[in-house]
């Protein structure tokens, strides 16, 4: 059952989600470009010194990507599975709630997890080209909160789409952005190194609250 759900839901998000791998893409490859036209118009000292003496971040086109990924992740996901309200008939299945909302919840966070490694690995192997190797690890923790971002927007535009109850959507919609904030301020290159083990909590917690709004969706549980 569980096999036959992964399939569904990857084979309805396929297509659309390749769009968002392409965009990505393109993205690095633009961010490659901006970065390698910054050692034709100066010395590489000089933009070393910028960028690891002065905070200078050469990658910083890429901070909104993840959280917009993760939002039309979401969309394409849950959407058509609200449409029709197919998904509380996918609910009535011979399987345990939480199991099917979880599996669901596992592919759109796989894709997800797949377009943020292609963006880490680009910014890799970018920065590893044109950077002192110090430099390299103090760009993928500078991304890696973006990232983290777009965990938060794919989870809360999970929960809002979800949920039946009007205001409840609203209160979700409001915690997501609060939540994806908590990633997206503006920091010193690295600055968010010592708290990123924490803020992992909550997105753990995003994840259990996905269930809430499922059993509310099934069972027509009305506040």
């Amino acid at each position: 059952m569980l096999k036959a759900i992964f399939f569904k839901e990857f084979f309805k998000i396929r297509w659309l989600w390749l769009i968002i791998l392409l965009i990505n893409l393109a993205l690095t490859a633009y961010i490659f470009i901006t970065t390698r036209s910054l050692f034709i118009l100066d010395h590489p000292e000089v933009v070393w010194y910028r960028v690891l003496h002065l905070g200078q971040i050469h990658f910083e086109d890429l901070k909104y990507i993840p959280l917009v990924s993760g939002i039309l992740i979401a969309c394409f996901q849950y959407l058509p599975e609200m449409w029709g309200e197919r998904l509380r008939l996918s609910l009535h299945l011979p399987i345990s709630p939480h199991i099917l909302i979880l599996a669901h919840v596992l592919v759109g966070l796989t894709a997800f997890g797949t377009v943020a490694l292609l963006d880490l690995t680009a910014l890799w192997v970018i920065t590893a080209q044109y950077f002192p190797k110090e430099a390299v690890m103090t760009s993928l923790v500078t991304a890696l909160p973006w990232i983290m971002a777009g965990v938060a927007a794919y989870l809360g535009g999970t929960l809002a789409l979800l949920e039946p109850n009007f205001r409840f959507k609203v209160f979700n919609m409001a915690v997501a952005a609060g939540v994806a904030g908590l990633f997206l301020r503006n920091q010193d290159p690295g600055g968010y190194g010592p708290a990123l083990t924490g803020l992992i909590l909550p997105l753990l917690l995003m994840v259990l609250s996905v269930l809430l709004p499922a059993y509310r969706f099934r069972y027509r549980r009305t506040v």
